[in-house]
Parts: C-alpha cells; sequence; structure tokens
C-alpha cells in the first residue's frame, strides 16, 4: 500500500511539473511585461526586449508624444531621415530626423539619429556606434527604425557583445539564444551575411540551421506595430483608420476587434479613445465622482502636465490636450465600434466584432461563445485581433492560434508569457483555467487519474 500510494504521488507531480509555468525556458531576453511600458493603450506597439529598450517602426510624430506619456526618456533612430525622404505610413507623414528631434524634446525626450546614409546597420561598426551612443541617453529607450527590423538586430548584437566582453552583464546572449528571441519576435536573421556578424559579435561559430520564424505572411513588418502570436495569428491595440489599407496591402485577410460596441444590450458602453496629455483609465461616462470623459472641464482635471504648451498638440490647438480623436474613430464621446466597422467592411478585409469587456472574467463559457468567429477569422487566412491595449486579445489570440494549429496547454502558457503575460494558477487564473479546460489538460488528468 506504501509503495502504491508513492507511486500515485510521484505520477502526480510529474503531471504538475510538466506543465509548470516557471519550468520552460522563454524565449525572450527576459520575463516581458506587457507592452506599452507605463501607457498601454498609447504604446501597445512597442516591442520590450529589455526594461530599458523597446523596439518599434519609423515614428508619427504622435507616437513619439505618446511614447512620452507613457515614461519613455529617449528615442534612438537607426538611421537618418533626410528632408528629401518624405515618407508616410498608409498616408500619415512620417517626420524627417530634423523634425523627429524637434518633436521629440517638444515631448520632454532625448533624441539622437545614429546611422548616415553610407553605414552598414548589418556591421560591428554600427554595433560599437550603438555602444557609444548608449553612454549619453536616459532610459528607458525606444530604439526605432523603418519596420523595427534592424534595429533589433543591433540591438540584441550589442547585449551579445555585452555579454561576450562583461562577466557581470545581464541578460546573456549568446548566438543560439539570440536565433530564437529573433524567431519569436517573428523576426528572421539567417541571411549568410548576417549570420557571420552574429559569429564576430559572439566569437562563436557560424550557426548552420539556426531557428526561423514561421509568420503568415512573410513581410508582416510592413504593419511592424502587430505583435506575432502563431502563424497567421497576431494581436494590436487599437488601429488607425490609416493602417486598413497597410494591413490590406501587407496580405492580412481578416480583423477581428474586441472592444465594446456603442451600445451593449441597449446600454451605452463605449470604451474611452487615447488622447494626447490625457490620462488612460479615465472612464467614459464618468462615474459618481467624476463627470463624462470628453467634456472640456473634465478633460483639464486629467491631464497629464498642465504645464505643456498648446503647441504640444498640434501648431492651431488652443488648448494643451486633446478633446478628440477621430483618427482612431473616436466621436464626442468616446471610441465608436460602428466608426471603424463602416471603415473596414469598406475594405478588402473580413471584419469581425467579438466584444468583451476589458474588466471582464474569461471562463469556458466566455471562450465557447467566440470560438467560433475566431476559428472563421483564422480560416480567412493572416488575421489581427485588436483591443484598446492589446491585453484581451493577447489571451484569445493564444488560445485561438493552439486550437487551430493543435498547440497544447504548455505551448499555450509559454506564449503567453513571452508576449508580456504571466498566466498561472495564481495569476490570471480565468485565463488559466480556460487554456486548461479548451486544450484538454483537464481531460488528460482526469484520465490518467482513473487509470491509477
Amino acid at each position: 500500500m506504501l509503495f502504491s500510494f508513492c507511486f500515485v504521488c510521484t505520477l502526480i507531480i510529474q503531471i504538475f511539473s510538466s506543465v509548470d509555468v516557471h519550468s520552460c525556458e522563454l524565449d525572450t531576453a527576459v520575463q516581458r511585461k506587457p507592452p506599452g511600458l507605463h501607457a498601454r493603450k498609447k504604446v501597445w506597439w512597442a516591442k520590450e526586449i529589455t526594461p530599458d529598450f523597446h523596439i518599434a517602426g519609423r515614428l508619427t510624430s504622435r507616437q513619439i508624444k505618446y511614447a512620452s506619456e507613457a515614461g519613455f526618456k529617449s528615442v534612438l533612430s537607426l538611421y537618418t531621415y533626410e528632408g528629401d525622404e518624405t515618407s508616410s505610413f498608409g498616408g500619415e507623414y512620417l517626420p524627417t530626423s530634423a523634425e523627429a528631434w524637434v518633436a521629440s524634446h517638444q515631448a520632454g525626450l532625448q533624441f539622437i539619429a545614429l546611422l548616415g546614409p553610407w553605414d552598414n546597420d548589418a556591421s560591428v561598426e554600427a554595433v560599437h556606434k550603438f555602444s557609444d551612443a548608449l553612454i549619453h541617453l536616459k532610459r528607458p529607450i525606444l530604439l526605432h527604425c523603418n519596420r523595427g527590423y534592424s534595429i533589433t538586430f543591433v540591438t540584441l548584437m550589442y547585449m551579445a557583445n555585452q555579454s561576450r566582453y562583461d562577466p557581470a552583464y545581464q541578460p546573456k546572449i549568446n548566438s543560439e539564444r539570440f536565433y530564437r528571441i529573433a524567431a519569436s519576435m517573428g523576426l528572421d536573421f539567417t541571411a549568410d551575411d548576417m549570420k557571420q556578424v552574429v559569429s564576430n559579435i559572439t566569437g562563436e561559430p557560424v550557426i548552420d540551421n539556426p531557428p526561423k520564424p514561421n509568420c503568415e505572411p512573410k513581410e508582416w513588418r510592413d504593419f511592424w506595430l502587430a505583435h506575432p502570436i502563431y502563424k497567421n495569428w497576431y494581436t494590436a491595440g487599437q488601429i488607425r483608420k490609416t493602417d486598413i489599407k497597410v494591413l490590406e496591402d501587407t496580405g492580412f485577410k481578416a480583423i477581428v476587434n474586441m472592444r465594446m460596441g456603442v451600445t451593449d444590450n441597449g446600454i451605452p458602453s463605449q470604451e474611452a479613445v487615447t488622447l494626447l496629455n490625457i490620462k488612460d483609465g479615465t472612464p467614459t461616462y464618468g462615474d459618481g465622482l467624476i463627470g463624462p470623459r470628453q467634456n472640456d472641464e473634465i478633460l483639464k482635471t486629467i491631464r497629464l502636465d498642465p504645464n505643456k504648451s498648446n503647441e504640444y498638440v498640434s501648431e492651431k490647438s488652443k488648448v494643451n490636450y486633446e478633446s478628440r480623436n477621430s483618427g482612431e474613430f473616436g466621436d464626442d464621446i468616446g471610441y465608436n465600434e460602428t466608426l471603424e466597422r463602416l471603415a473596414v467592411e469598406a475594405s478588402t478585409l473580413k471584419y469581425y466584432h467579438v466584444p468583451f469587456p476589458s474588466d471582464g472574467k474569461f471562463s469556458t463559457d466566455a471562450f465557447s461563445l467566440m470560438k467560433d468567429r475566431l476559428m472563421e477569422a483564422g480560416q480567412q487566412g493572416p488575421v489581427l485581433l485588436h483591443c484598446a491595449s492589446a491585453t484581451r486579445v493577447a489571451y484569445v489570440g493564444v488560445l485561438a492560434a493552439a486550437l487551430q494549429h493543435n498547440k497544447d496547454f504548455s505551448w499555450a502558457l509559454k506564449r503567453i508569457r513571452e508576449l508580456g503575460f504571466e498566466v498561472g494558477p495564481d495569476k490570471d487564473m480565468d485565463v488559466y483555467e480556460m487554456y486548461k479546460v479548451w486544450l484538454k489538460l483537464g481531460d488528460e488528468w482526469n484520465s490518467t487519474k482513473n487509470e491509477l
């Protein structure tokens, strides 16, 4: 009897150890936090490598201001963008380096453009320039280039160089870990010239067959703001009107919107929209203590910095805060899902509205109500799930990707942690239980228990 009891206990321990949320090494440099630093609805597109280093594509003036409001201290542009390089993202103007310097300093940020037009970004020299520049910049730093690709390479190579020559440096990056991190971020640095740079920096032999990402479409970086989950599944925060054409051109086929509609069962349910120099997290319709959010008298009381100049908002602004944001489908109340639906339905993208409250609790039943629509969206091809801050959609997107591509419970727990969200039996337990049931861990455990 004692032997049998010990055997059963040992087997039970083995079963639960096999799904220990902390037992597997993540394909990240550190345990990432949710994207967006201290303003997750405004800077959901910033991808953390370490708490000091966050990656982005080329920034608009609004995104530079959002970065300041999120708590970044510096912006580093890998390239110098000259005045004759007129560029846009979905029709939205992208400032030159000189204009970005002005916008950054107006927002209280340090700014530096690192490389000149003749510099090679995939080189040891670029890594050395990067290292020298960091000495002069306050952290955390928002690092960017055209699509977030080359700046990720340079940043990780800087970390690998530090790992090689500084025994105290953390986190350690070697060749093998570099490629795993890159693949997890949806980035492919396996070209022969890049592999040679990796070898030169790390002092290790060239890896013949390093891991590659499995993203669909391969050029998803044309919409660099997205967070890849697995194959055709991606997440985002609130998209802009100008993003729709970019998503079409990049090869996306469907958008799943998890934000609340204008009404829910006849009750007004608009979520808040992001506004320059205005705190996030303030209720759309007010509450017992505060009135409707987009009332000027209320907005004055929830400014992030009452001393900002009016020019911070725009050249012609009469106040130093924003009261409307039509670019993110805002109206006089807040975010208007109807406006987004009409804009997407006018494109070639398939639109799915799967509303879920930002403060809602996930459950097996809650997911069952959205599962069929999610699976239909996934069958269209590359699909972007979005909410306000890329949080709700991360929890749901990982489970949807796991179901479509036959991934297990352990994979889901690992992947959601790599995206910056800690899910486990003592953290976000509602999501943990939802994963456990839908990915059949409960059935496997019950079957094993019955066999005993």
